[in-house]
């Protein structure tokens, strides 16, 4: 179980699978590539959100951010805090304008905010044409098509077109110069 903040450095690639990740500020975060598989996401408290991801500017089209996805989970970490927890704990929120973050076939339980994703603060929204905070086909009690909906300007609901370039690892992975399909370094038995 990793239970620091899981940091991805600028051009870096991360591929988590079959992890708990425990943390309760803003725990995935960086400027790189994460794509989190099969895993849960362990809710100690609703501080920020789950994710703040930086973009980065380049001179060739990036997908730098992070992918939870692949029947992966959001819990409370214990039931003597999911109550207090409740309809609390954004998604993310943008480090930067260009964050770029995606749950996709996930669980969310009861901890999560029904409007998805927030803004960084009130004076400093952090939010601009460049920012993604995406859903796609999640599920579970912290999932509320109404709100994510209604919260349109900050969390996107994707339909599959609009998700498929976000759909697999080779889809996001780039090498440090920018090509696509970088995936050779991964356990391909993972991949299956």
């Amino acid at each position: 179980m990793l239970s620091a903040p899981l940091y991805v450095g600028k051009l870096g690639n991360a591929y988590f699978h079959d992890n708990v990740i425990a943390g309760q500020t803003d725990f995935l975060y960086g400027f790189g590539t994460a794509w989190v598989a099969h895993s849960t996401l362990s809710l100690r408290n609703c501080g920020g959100g789950i994710t703040a991801w930086k973009g980065t500017n380049t001179t060739f089209p990036n997908k730098y951010g992070v992918y939870v996805a692949d029947d992966s989970r959001v819990l409370a970490a214990n039931a003597s805090i999911a109550p207090a927890l409740a309809g609390r704990c954004p998604l993310g929120r943008p480090w930067n304008a260009q964050h770029r973050s995606v749950f996709s076939d996930t669980y969310l339980d009861p901890s999560v905010l029904p409007a998805g994703y927030i803004r960084w603060g009130a004076t400093d929204p952090r939010v601009s044409d460049l920012t993604f905070m995406a859903v796609h086909e999640d599920r579970g009690p912290g999932w509320n098509a109404t709100a994510l909906a209604a919260n349109g300007s900050v969390t996107r609901v994707l339909d599959d077109a609009a998700f498929a370039p976000y759909r697999r690892p080779v889809d996001v992975f780039l090498t440090e110069h920018g090509v696509p399909g970088n995936i050779a370094w991964i356990d391909q038995s993972v991949l299956a």
